[in-house]
């Protein structure tokens, strides 16, 4: 389950409870299961959903746009591409290519956003990590052109290996806000059986942008979605008085 707040720019005119949004996981892998979905997700209420790229190979875009359209569905998030520093088993050029390609069927989607793995560090320089994921995420916006696609990036690991995501995710997103402006948000995936609580500036995050991927393999998975609904009602409430 992923929560984010609807754009300002686009929502502006509207109270913060309009704002808030839930997105569920899209798990249909052909047409004829996509169309079944369609059903639960329009009796459960859900107006946004994250698709995966192996989907949009497997359902042809065009068609899987038309059929959420029609069923007022919007896409929240397409997932994953990125890994510049090679940790996707991708050369620099591949992942930029990839990228432009994860960006052109974002924007066939209507997608609010894209998910872009940076890579870890591995044996590379900081300043080499650095300036790769900064080009290839330049490269990205830029390939997005005037299209208003949100790039968000994972403050943990998508993969569960960490070979996706930078050691310091904080620090990173920091630079990579100065150099590509309000285009790129925090992702902040909370998984594992271990470990799982909400990380510390989830909220703030989430104001200034950012999502909050809630996994359900998570064994905190149900006590988190309490704390992030007594969040979201509070800012409800604050929204009215």
């Amino acid at each position: 389950m992923d929560v984010f707040l609807e754009s300002a720019r686009e929502w502006e005119d509207r109270p913060l409870v309009s704002r808030i949004a839930v997105s569920a996981s899209l798990s249909a892998r052909s047409e004829e299961d996509l169309l079944a979905e369609i059903d639960q997700l329009q009796a459960q209420g859900v107006r946004y959903v994250a698709v995966r790229r192996q989907q949009v190979l497997q359902i042809q875009p065009g068609r899987l746009s038309q059929i959420l359209t029609d069923a007022g569905i919007a896409v929240s998030s397409l997932g994953y591409c990125g890994g510049y520093t090679g940790s996707l088993n991708l050369s620099f050029e591949e992942a930029m290519e990839d990228t432009a390609r994860a960006v052109e069927a974002a924007i066939e989607l209507n997608a609010r956003s894209l998910i872009v793995l940076p890579g870890s560090r591995g044996l590379f320089t900081l300043n080499h990590v650095q300036r790769s994921i900064r080009i290839g995420l330049q490269a990205a916006i830029s390939h997005a052109g005037q299209y208003p696609l949100q790039f968000l990036v994972p403050t943990s690991s998508i993969l569960g290996d960490d070979r996706d995501v930078f050691a310091n995710p904080a620090a990173m997103l920091g630079w990579l806000e100065r150099q590509t402006g309000d285009r790129v948000h925090p992702l902040i995936v909370v998984r594992g059986r271990r470990t799982c609580r909400l990380p510390a500036g989830w909220r703030n995050a989430l104001a200034n942008g950012g999502s909050l991927r809630l996994c359900r393999g998570c064994r905190c998975y149900q006590r988190n979605c309490e704390i992030v609904g007594r969040f979201l009602k509070s800012r409800v409430q604050s929204a009215t008085r």
